[in-house]
């Protein structure tokens, strides 16, 4: 029988990320740091551990009702789970470990300025 699990990490609109972005390097580093090392605090909080291989369903929550394409937050989801490979969740998060992760839109967050990723986890039997 397979295990699931979920986390979920409110992002302030000052880090969030999107494909469409156009930062200075410095800034998607300072952003992506940012993320990743919350990440990887949430895990280790949580004692988040995982049993590759899994697959990663990725639920993008915005503040608003607006159109939104929720694969554009690739580059948000991306130090995310980095920072789960951080905390030991997995040992890597390449294919062999994560073997597709999926991105659907969640209902909006209700909360102005901030977004919400809620990952969930699903270990591969």
């Amino acid at each position: 029988m397979s295990r699931t699990h979920e986390i979920v990490l409110t992002i302030p609109k000052q880090a969030w990320m999107t494909s469409n972005d156009r930062r200075h390097w410095a800034d998607t580093y300072r952003r992506r740091r940012t993320i990743r090392a919350m990440a990887g605090w949430w895990a280790k909080h949580l004692h988040l551990t995982a049993a590759p291989p899994v697959t990663v369903t990725a639920e993008i929550r915005y503040p608003t009702d607006r159109r939104a394409d929720p694969a554009n937050a690739e580059p948000t989801v991306k130090p995310i789970l980095d920072g789960l490979t951080d905390a030991g969740v997995w040992p890597d998060d390449d294919s062999t470990h994560i073997r597709a992760v999926t991105y659907i839109r969640g209902p909006k967050t209700g909360l102005p300025g901030k977004y919400q990723v809620a990952l969930t986890i699903r270990e591969e039997e």
